[in-house]
């Protein structure tokens, strides 16, 4: 459904998939494509929901790194930049040398974090 653009249904999908499967081994991953899908939908209240899910249910797995930067990143979406600031920076704090890492430096600048 997310590859065919229907988000409202990814959305859904997704919640019901983490609600019948809670803590499974694929639990990080559809919340991070919960939260892209709410991101696709302009509804970036419920993409940082969905994005903190991500990083919650798994804080060093491979959905981390970049679930951390589109929480931080949502974050600053919807003018909450002091805590997409925070955010962000741990993203380099926890996972340098992984490509989010850049991803967060870009939005750090572009949010005027110090």
């Amino acid at each position: 459904m997310l590859d065919n653009g229907d988000y409202r249904g990814a959305a859904d999908g997704f919640a019901t998939f983490t609600q019948t499967y809670p803590g499974g081994p694929l639990s990080p991953r559809a919340h991070y494509l919960r939260g892209e899908a709410f991101e696709a939908l302009g509804e970036m209240t419920n993409a940082a929901r969905a994005f903190l899910d991500a990083f919650s249910a798994d804080q060093v797995g491979p959905t981390a790194p970049d679930a951390l930067f589109k929480l931080g990143w949502s974050l600053g979406a919807i003018g909450q930049t002091q805590d997409a600031c925070i955010t962000l920076a741990e993203v380099g704090n926890r996972f340098p040398g992984h490509a989010a890492v850049a991803d967060a430096q870009s939005a750090m600048a572009n949010l005027g974090c110090r």
